[in-house]
């Protein structure tokens, strides 16, 4: 084991002694939630409160670029509360060193549920509110800041789901990359239920292992590349498909939305709402580029953005740890 937190000691994200941090871009910073600590872990609940339910609600959205304010890019929006571990690898960038010829492993305990999807206001775009990750969902996310590789796990309060994604952000230095969000459910859940979620990478194989419970659940081998088929696409951002060697990977926790995502095996492939207006930002994920994504307001109101949804987090424990790879 090389980093751990069990919250024995409280959740700090300023001074000289803190172990996390908050994302941030500025002015937006993910900070939308109560933060609670006690023998059981580190419990996150929506800062906000619903006033026709009392539960908790978000209270932290983003409009488009040229309307929020500070030109920041609209997607940013599915941040709600989100920390990392305040560690650096050997090259800055946030997170833990990947080392060929080991494998970095990410161990989270958590669990979670999500509050008032079901007055979204999308109609029959949302099949089912209780597992439709886009309205609200837990996370423990594993990113690297600098290919853009995000290999996490989301929960619902109804599905467990694996995430793997290239965020756009990273463009202007690494050139048209393709990015995109895929979404794959792979166990069934309550809210009460607790997960041992593990991320590995083997940094030498080029491959992420997703287990969960100690089994393993899914698997990439071609990072930076798209998935094969779109069944289970939620964001298309076009480019090209570009391999990708993460050299580190951050360790977080988080409340998240991702309102413009469509809802893999739905008949209508329309995500919810249009966050930025970039040209190039959203394609369909049924025809892929050039053809434009379709969805329910294309202009982000404020009240698809917040309709009295919120979220809930507890974490008993984070570790990050690295074994020796097979051969290595």
């Amino acid at each position: 084991m090389i980093w751990d937190a069990d919250f024995a000691g409280g959740f700090t994200t300023t001074g000289p002694d803190a172990r996390w941090w908050h994302y941030a871009q500025r002015p937006y910073v993910g900070d939308d939630g109560h933060v609670t600590t006690s023998a059981q872990g580190l419990r996150v609940v929506s800062s906000g409160v619903n006033p026709a339910t009392g539960e908790p609600a978000f209270v932290r959205s983003l409009g488009q670029d040229h309307a929020n304010g500070a030109g920041l890019p609209g997607e940013i929006d599915h941040v709600k509360w989100l920390s990392y571990a305040n560690e650096r690898a050997a090259g800055g960038m946030p997170g833990f060193d990947a080392v060929r010829g080991q494998v970095l492993h990410f161990d989270t305990v958590f669990s979670g549920r999500t509050y008032g999807t079901a007055a979204h206001p999308f109609g029959e775009a949302v099949a089912d509110p209780d597992s439709d990750l886009r309205l609200a969902s837990v996370a423990a996310p594993v990113v690297d800041f600098e290919s853009f590789i995000g290999v996490e796990f989301f929960l619902t309060n109804t599905k467990v789901y694996v995430f793997y994604e290239r965020l756009p952000f990273g463009r202007e230095r690494l050139g048209d990359y393709a990015a995109f969000l895929y979404a794959v459910p792979v166990a069934d859940r309550t809210p009460e239920d607790v997960h041992h979620c593990r991320v590995s990478y083997d940094r030498a194989a080029g491959t992420v292992r997703y287990l969960l419970e100690g089994e393993e659940v899914f698997r990439v081998d071609r990072l930076g590349h798209r998935l094969a088929g779109d069944e289970h696409l939620v964001l298309e951002h076009g480019g090209e498909d570009t391999p990708a060697e993460p050299r580190q990977f951050a360790a977080g926790i988080g409340l998240f939305t991702v309102l413009d995502g469509a809802l893999p095996g739905r008949a209508d492939p329309s995500g919810l709402v249009r966050l930025t207006p970039r040209p190039g930002q959203y394609y369909s994920t049924r025809q892929g580029p050039p053809a434009p994504q379709a969805f329910v307001d294309p202009g982000s109101a404020e009240t698809s953005r917040l309709f009295g949804q919120g979220a809930e987090v507890t974490v008993a424990s984070c570790t990050v740890s690295v074994s020796e790879a097979a051969g290595g």
